[in-house]
């Protein structure tokens, strides 16, 4: 408990955590506002069409900010301190992992009600609400694993916006490999689960969507895991 409020006050007492608050806020609750202005027809936007801009562009943000949670420390030293106070490096990976997984959880579920009301949706659809949370709690893990591999700010924000918003979706969409591949993405598959619609097809998915998740999650734990043993071998 201790370190977890450690890691609760080092990240509460920073600035990237209200600067990438604000952006996710700026990109879910404009994307919403644009899809209401621009929608014709008797009916409402769907739900998943108002969430899209948590999904897409909110939650890789978020999971931005869960790695630098790491990298931040690598680059200003603070990491020396940290290992000096708590020996336990796993400790310390996991403290690091359970706040950014809540932070960006509860986040990402109030931005998801936000934009469902500026998009004038249906306000009743709880279950992608709740979707989307455990997606943003998931890809905290796996900024979190990510940030302590790489270790560079730099390195940690291309690799998290490109992966999901740029290699992924190419893949996904080439003609001759897009059907053997596509089902094996993680990204692909957590938008399975979301049933939010972005740059990827419709693949003949070996599971379900419970499935989806479950192989998203088990990518972000293998990241996790990883950086666990990287860390605890290497020099701070």
């Amino acid at each position: 408990l201790a370190v977890l409020n450690a890691e609760r006050i080092k990240a509460s007492t920073t600035r990237s955590p209200l600067w990438s608050a604000a952006a996710v806020a700026v990109l879910s609750l404009g994307l919403a506002a644009v899809q209401a202005s621009t929608a014709y027809g008797p009916g409402t936007v769907p739900p998943e069409k108002a969430a899209m801009g948590v999904a897409v562009f909110g939650v890789p943000v978020l999971m931005i900010l869960s790695a630098l949670t790491v990298t931040n420390e690598y680059r200003s030293g603070m990491i020396r301190t940290t290992f000096m106070a708590v020996p336990n490096r796993t400790l310390v990976l996991t403290a690091k992992a359970v706040v950014a997984a809540a932070f960006s959880a509860s986040y990402a579920a109030v931005m998801v009600m936000a934009s469902i009301v500026v998009a004038h949706s249906d306000p009743r659809n709880w279950r992608l609400v709740g979707a989307i949370a455990v997606y943003a709690a998931l890809a905290a893990v796996l900024g979190v694993g990510v940030g302590a591999l790489v270790r560079a700010s730099a390195g940690a924000v291309a690799l998290l916006l490109l992966w999901p918003l740029v290699a992924e979706p190419l893949l996904g969409n080439m003609p001759n490999i897009s059907t053997a591949i596509g089902p094996y993405l993680p990204f692909a598959n957590a938008f399975t689960f979301l049933d939010v619609q972005w740059l990827y097809p419709s693949y003949a998915m070996p599971w379900g969507p419970l499935g989806s998740i479950l192989y998203f999650a088990g990518v972000a734990a293998v990241l996790f895991v990883a950086a666990v043993v990287t860390v605890n071998r290497r020099d701070a």
